[in-house]
């Protein structure tokens, strides 16, 4: 399935009232636009995200909302050349990976910014 295909259906199955299969839809969606550089699947992503968080509760509205703003900060450096990471270079550079101080997810020591939580992450003293 194609990134657009996937956000067709994570938008149908919202609309059947199945908030957690269109969240699991949509950041399939994402990763696969990720490989592309696609902006437009991550704008799309994004404001299903923020609706299906507005409409749900508990656990969708938490996976909704990280969804959203994960899209959010990607579109920040999508047409810049970034993409994401090939599985070669994620393997190799575990050593390069730190602990987010807010949410504790692994993250790129370079990292301003965790993708999993929004955190904004000080720059280490000079």
């Amino acid at each position: 399935m194609t990134p657009d295909d996937l956000i067709d259906h994570a938008r149908a199955e919202w609309a059947a009232g199945r908030g957690g299969k269109a969240v699991a839809l949509a950041w399939d969606a994402v990763n696969r636009a990720m490989d592309k550089g696609s902006s437009g699947i991550l704008r799309q992503a994004a404001d299903l995200a923020d609706d299906i968080a507005a409409g749900s509760q508990g656990r969708t509205e938490r996976d909704a909302r990280q969804l959203a703003d994960y899209c959010r900060h990607c579109l920040a450096g999508v047409g810049n050349g970034t993409q994401a990471d090939s599985l070669l270079s994620l393997v190799t550079s575990w050593r390069r990976r730190r602990r987010c101080p807010d949410c504790a997810e692994s993250i790129s020591k370079d990292a301003r910014v965790c993708p999993h939580c929004g955190y904004r992450i000080a720059p280490p003293p000079a």
